[in-house]
């Protein structure tokens, strides 16, 4: 059965439309889809089908139901006091619009603009024309069609408001026509109308709308258009060009309640001043610092935009936001690409902009003063709110708010508002808020949940509370959590070890030990119940406060956290295994081996997963060895050393070896292991006798153990050293000793690694022919062993032989093809050296004007990953190509003393 009321009433089985009776009967047969599988009364019945009911309409009334029945089979139903028409979901296309409506309303309140737009869209398109058209209906039905018209012209409003902000708005223009015909007094169709007429670029036909608007209302009303066409009319007469709104800010909460006075304060510290206004909010956990910054942020008018940063002080899992990174994500914000490295110069850039703009910016959950100083502005124009749990007292000139908890008034206001119904006014109530400390968190909470337990009263409520009370915020948490399937508060409980800032349904099954598809229903339904949060598509996070709450619930961590870390180390050591598919494999010592086991596909899987999980990861690491699970902390510093090799991630490289050394100390292979992943540490960062005491550290105690393989990697490791700091001799003995090892264990790609170093150090030696020839081999092992970073790392090598040999145009096509690949596989590391090689083969080629590019992209990775050999090279290449003499003796002077600072040039 289809029920169509949005239009002429039609009633559709089996894709026959059926044929309905007289007006009376299709009245009746409308009031009872309209309120389907509800109890309708005669009464509503009545009142619904005549403008004037006669003296006796029950029976009336049940000779129309008896000839329904006939058109609906058994789905009408007399009940107790009236009928009910029941019907499976999405047969009632006002149910279907009406869910939605709810859908899109539910995205924009999440600021999925896009996703909003769509809902309404479908929801739209339900409709055939004014619902019930051309049927006569009673006093009743009419009421409720016009709050039905009502609903439909607001999303109509809203939908063509968001889908202009989209860049949609030119297709809307004829239904938005037809609109505003048929609703003329509606100013907000004749507004958007204009909207989409003036992002057309049809000025001249916005500004006939606005006339024909204001004639209409000066005939209909006697009045002139509102503020809002009139300002846009102003903006149409100056020539004004729509711009895309500049605004990062999380939507405003619907239920804002109370805080007059701090907002009061608040705005009188913003407006009215001079010097640069700078405001900051601090408080305890929960007590809704943020809540009200983004709530005046909406409301002051600033009109360049709102920006919006959290700057993590008090997120599990993940260090606070550096404010260099900040500056980055505000100056890309602005729509600048540009960005210099250092943190000076992005912090004058920032000043630079804030003087020519007027911007508001929210600094959400700052740390420190010192880390919040440099994203401030220099001069007066701009507002800066900062929210933090700290008094950031150390701010010079800022206007300080320490947010206490709701008055009793307030708190109770917004229980009321929550709740939605009488229940929310209860002399309980005045109790729960109270057991809830009048904290917002905690009352939203107990809200929410009355809210959705209909056949609950407030007095249950506080029962419920009262009795299973740990701490104010505890009692709200406990009461959701009771509502759970002692699964789910397992699970729950669980989810409060992890570690990180957010986790994936994989992660949340090793601590249950759980289905993966089980896991995956019970995941969601906490986020229903708002004890989990979806962070993203597939990831999910918990606040703090929950997360605290989760783990007193939790009996043993032990058994949950060994299978965490066994999942991240499986997959980690699957992830470098993809990465280098022919290099030297590792098992791993893991107990938990899961059916539902996360399975890599390839190159690009592996690091997708290993971005996501970066963080989580190095934390994992320093989880590991806390908890003394030691063998889990050094085989992961193992799995991930390539990984933050090639991507660059130096600072978390230094970190897991660090770690991982400690855990080894006692088990000589776990040490000789992680020194020799160590000492690669240090010659990626440039610290060249570190770097050689931990390698020969390393091949001695390998030599204990027999690990020739081992050795041999080692040796190769070392001959890096070496080459730099120019002693090509002993590199070339150490080379040929890695070779002559490679090929009697029948390491094919060990033997490939060494020659195409040693083929550097031929070419250093002028000893072109044997470089060549070494190389060239390197590179057909390479290609047969499928190991894409060496061939991309070899094929530059290659380059810069042909370079050295004269042959120039040969060395830039294999450089070109080096840098293809690199970028194709994400490795970051050797594209700094590319890129440098790319400049400088240009530049001996006579092209230095197309050098400067790469060997400033070159100059700005070596900076993002620490590799200060690369960031030296750069500026020495750089002091060659560029053709003004100052900039050249700047690079002269930074590339001096960068070489003095690592000792060799």
């Amino acid at each position: 059965m289809r029920y169509r009321l949005l239009g002429p009433l039609q009633i559709w089985r089996g894709g026959v439309e059926l044929r309905l009776g007289g007006p009376r009967q299709r009245a009746l047969l409308a009031a009872l889809a309209l309120h389907a599988n509800k109890t309708v009364s005669f009464e509503h019945l009545s009142e619904a089908v005549w403008e004037s009911p006669p003296a006796a309409p029950e029976s009336n009334i049940r000779t129309y139901v008896a000839a329904l029945r006939k058109l609906v089979l058994d789905d009408l139903v007399t009940v107790p006091g009236g009928y009910r028409l029941k019907v499976p979901d999405g047969e009632v296309d006002v149910g279907v619009f009406e869910e939605l409506c709810a859908a899109g309303d539910e995205a924009l309140k999440r600021g999925d603009h896009r996703a909003a737009a769509g809902k309404y869209a479908e929801a739209l398109a339900l409709w055939r024309g004014p619902a019930l058209d051309g049927l006569t209906v009673g006093p009743r039905l009419e009421a409720e069609l016009t709050l039905l018209q009502e609903r439909r012209l607001t999303v109509a409003e809203q939908h063509a408001r968001l889908s202009i902000e989209l860049g949609q708005g030119e297709r809307l223009i004829p239904e938005l026509r037809r609109l505003t015909k048929q609703f003329p007094l509606r100013e907000q169709l004749w507004l958007q109308l204009m909207h989409a007429l003036q992002r057309a670029n049809r000025p001249a036909e916005a500004l006939q709308v606005f006339d024909d608007v204001r004639v209409l209302l000066a005939d209909e009303l006697g009045t002139d258009p509102g503020g809002e066409l009139r300002e846009l009319h102003a903006r149409l007469l100056r020539g004004d060009q729509p711009r895309p709104a500049l605004n990062t800010l999380p939507r405003d909460v619907a239920d804002f309640t109370g805080r007059t006075a701090e907002m009061d304060r608040l705005t009188r510290a913003v407006t009215g001043r001079s010097a640069v206004v700078i405001s900051a909010i601090d408080g305890m956990p929960g007590v809704g610092k943020t809540t009200l910054a983004v709530h005046l942020a909406h409301r002051l008018e600033y009109p360049d935009g709102q920006l919006f940063i959290d700057l993590h002080a008090h997120t599990a899992g993940r260090a606070p936001v550096e404010p260099t990174d900040a500056l980055d994500v505000l100056l890309r914000a602005l729509g600048l690409e540009e960005i210099p490295v250092g943190l000076d110069e992005r912090a004058a850039m920032w000043r630079a902009e804030l003087s020519r703009r007027r911007l508001l910016v929210v600094l959400d959950n700052a740390v420190s003063a010192d880390q919040v100083r440099p994203l401030l502005p220099g001069v007066p124009g701009s507002l800066v709110l900062v929210t933090s749990r700290a008094r950031l007292v150390e701010l010079e000139g800022t206007s300080t708010l320490t947010l206490d908890v709701l008055s009793e008034a307030e708190a109770l206001q917004l229980f009321a508002t929550i709740v939605g119904d009488d229940r929310g006014n209860d002399a309980a109530a005045r109790e729960v808020v109270e057991l809830c400390g009048r904290l917002p968190l905690a009352v939203r909470l107990a809200a929410g949940r009355l809210r959705s337990r209909p056949t609950w009263t407030t007095a249950h409520l506080a029962t419920r509370l009262r009795e299973g009370r740990l701490s104010e915020l505890d009692a709200v948490f406990a009461l959701s959590f009771s509502q759970l399937p002692a699964a789910h508060q397992r699970l729950f409980g669980l989810l409060g070890l992890h570690h990180g800032t957010d986790l994936d349904v994989h992660q949340a099954a090793a601590l249950g030990e759980l289905d993966l598809l089980e896991t995956d229903g019970m995941l969601e339904d906490l986020v229903d119940v708002h004890l989990l949060e979806s962070a993203t598509l597939g990831r999910y996070r918990m606040h703090d406060l929950l997360r605290q709450y989760a783990q007193s619930k939790v009996d043993s961590t032990r058994a949950p956290l060994t299978r965490l870390l066994d999942h991240f180390l499986d997959t980690a050591n699957q992830a470098t295994r993809l990465m280098s598919p022919a290099a030297r494999r590792y098992e791993v010592d893991i107990t938990y081996r899961p059916a539902s086991r996360l399975v890599l596909r390839d190159y690009d899987h592996a690091v997708e997963w290993l971005e996501t999980e970066r963080q989580t990861l190095v934390a994992a690491v320093a989880l590991s060895l806390d908890g003394d699970w030691r063998t889990h902390t050094w085989q992961l510093a193992r799995a991930l050393t390539f990984f933050c090799m090639v991507r660059g991630h130096t600072r978390d490289w230094a970190t897991i070896n660090e770690l991982a050394l400690e855990a080894a100390k006692d088990e000589p292979v776990a040490l000789a292991i992680t020194t020799k992943n160590y000492a690669m540490v240090f010659w990626q960062t440039a610290q060249y006798p570190t770097a050689i005491h931990y390698n020969e550290r390393a091949i001695e105690m390998l030599r204990e153990l027999g690990d020739l393989q081992g050795v041999a990697g080692t040796l190769n490791n070392l001959s890096l050293v070496y080459r730099t700091l120019g002693r090509h001799a002993e590199a070339a003995d150490l080379l040929e000793q890695a070779i002559t090892v490679a090929r009697q264990l029948g390491d094919r790609h060990l033997e490939s690694q060494a020659m195409s170093n040693v083929s550097n150090i031929y070419s250093a030696l002028g000893r072109y022919d044997e470089a060549l020839q070494a190389c060239t081999s390197a590179l057909a092992l390479m290609r047969e062993m499928g190991s894409r970073r060496d061939e991309a790392d070899t094929r530059s090598a290659l380059g810069m032989i042909l370079h050295a040999m004269g042959r120039h145009a040969e060395a830039l096509e294999a450089l070109e093809s080096a840098l293809a690949a690199v970028r194709a596989i994400g490795d970051v590391t050797t594209e700094t050296v590319v890129l440098n090689y790319l400049g400088e083969v240009l530049t001996a080629a006579g092209r230095p004007a197309e050098a400067i590019a790469p060997l400033r992209e070159a100059l700005e990775l070596a900076e993002r990953i620490d590799d200060r050999r690369e960031a030296a090279n750069a500026h020495k290449h750089l002091a060659r190509a560029v053709a003004d003499p100052a900039e050249a003796d700047r690079h002269r002077k930074e590339a001096d003393e960068r070489f003095a600072a690592l000792g060799s040039e």
